[in-house]
């Protein structure tokens, strides 16, 4: 079936691209309310229901890599519009905990957008290194749903906490998929090429991917993987490139091609982060060209290094970069929210409502769902709140205003 008038061999404009998919919810969702808008449109599912920004963006992106999916791109997104979301007591809600990497930028806008809401709320992180920050997830099935301050108090639990076990639950997991490793000069290694010495490393997998910087043994695996000290990059949620301090061709090379990373599906950050193997967990630093000093280091405070604290950010906190200590640094030579349910794909393709297709297959949106105030122990369909929209520049997926639900005590 040809949904545009192009071959499917073919990306069309944005702009055909959205007019598309609007015609398809108001298809699928009848009774829905949507307003247009350049980048997408606002989507209310029911009269009642606080309006969510569906920035399309990020599923464009996924669209134009594979055109002759567009089919399957479009009717997987749809799918995931509006979701069941159950609700989930503290105990019930553990294991489905995880860490995830989003910029300042997203932060900021998820924050304004939930304070907007008819329940206000915010989004608690976690800050990294640089412009990055952690949140905290919950991943059921194909969607994830982000943790907002009005699901804490209702569990009854601190971010510390809820991070602790999402990072609790990440070390459960396999490390992230190696794509392939480069040899000197930027060359993929061949298989069963035993001389040539790993250069980097490419990791390209799920939504977890960039995020498992934040582990120390996986840090400490790319240490002796390569032999030293390494950096990275994470352009964008699904993908790690480790490449050895002492390349600085390859380091120049990823440089070059980060400019671009907010044209990427779910971009994430085009900061390059140093990491140094003269202790356990390593340390990170913003990388700095020619040994110049960090402007910003991984506190050895923080819970992601096994001495473990939290500092947690809140709405009402300015978001700035992770500063570097006062003290001197050695530069390194080598580099849907749940109180209210949030989709977290959707803006600026942060938050993600489901969990990663294949490399091929595009992501839906994730909603940040705002629950409401008392309870009933039954889920219901809620619609994806878009957070692909909160960054710099739009990017995409489903709603952006949580949505009120009810939750269970």
């Amino acid at each position: 079936m040809r949904i545009f008038g192009f071959g499917k061999d073919k990306a069309v404009p944005f702009e055909e691209f959205r007019d598309h998919v609007r015609r398809e919810v108001r298809r699928a969702a009848p009774q829905a309310r949507i307003e247009p808008k350049e980048d997408g449109f606002m989507f209310r599912p029911q009269e009642d229901d606080d309006p969510v920004l569906c920035n399309l963006r990020n599923l464009y992106a996924s669209y134009a890599k594979n055109p002759a999916d567009r089919d399957f791109v479009v009717s997987n997104w749809l799918d995931t519009l509006v979701m069941e979301v159950p609700d989930q007591t503290w105990n019930e809600a553990k294991m489905t905990l995880r860490p995830m990497f989003r910029d300042t930028s997203y932060i900021a806008q998820a924050n304004t957008a939930l304070g907007k809401g008819k329940n206000p709320d915010d989004l608690p992180s976690q800050p990294f290194v640089g412009e990055l920050h952690v949140i905290a997830m919950r991943e059921i099935g194909s969607s994830l749903t982000g943790v907002t301050q009005v699901q804490l108090d209702q569990w009854g639990v601190g971010f510390d906490e809820v991070l602790r076990q999402a990072l609790s639950n990440m070390g459960l997991l396999g490390f992230p998929h190696l794509s392939h490793a480069l040899v000197a000069g930027g060359q993929t290694k061949r298989k069963n090429d035993e001389n040539s010495e790993e250069a980097g490393l490419v990791f390209q997998g799920d939504h977890l991917t960039a995020t498992w910087l934040v582990a120390e043994r996986f840090r400490d695996h790319l240490s002796l993987r390569l032999g030293g000290d390494y950096i990275v990059t994470v352009p964008n949620r699904d993908k790690l490139i480790a490449i050895r301090a002492d390349e600085p061709g390859l380091i120049t090379s990823i440089t070059a091609g980060n400019r671009n990373y907010r044209s990427q599906p779910y971009p994430l950050s085009g900061q390059l982060f140093a990491v140094g193997s003269s202790a356990s967990g390593g340390t990170v630093a913003l990388y700095t060209p020619h040994g110049g000093q960090p402007t910003s280091v991984l506190d050895p405070n923080s819970p992601f290094t096994s001495r473990g604290g939290i500092t947690t950010n809140r709405a009402n906190q300015p978001l700035t970069e992770t500063p570097a200590p006062t003290s001197a640094l050695m530069p390194l030579t080598s580099m849907s929210l749940t109180g209210t349910s949030f989709s977290a794909e959707s803006y600026g393709g942060a938050f993600g409502n489901s969990a990663p297709a294949p490399s091929s297959t595009p992501e839906p949106a994730t909603p940040f769902m705002a629950p409401t105030a008392p309870v009933q122990s039954t889920s219901r369909k809620q619609p994806l709140v878009d957070l692909s929209a909160w960054g710099e520049e739009e990017t995409d997926e489903t709603p952006a205003n949580p949505t009120p639900r009810k939750r269970t005590e």
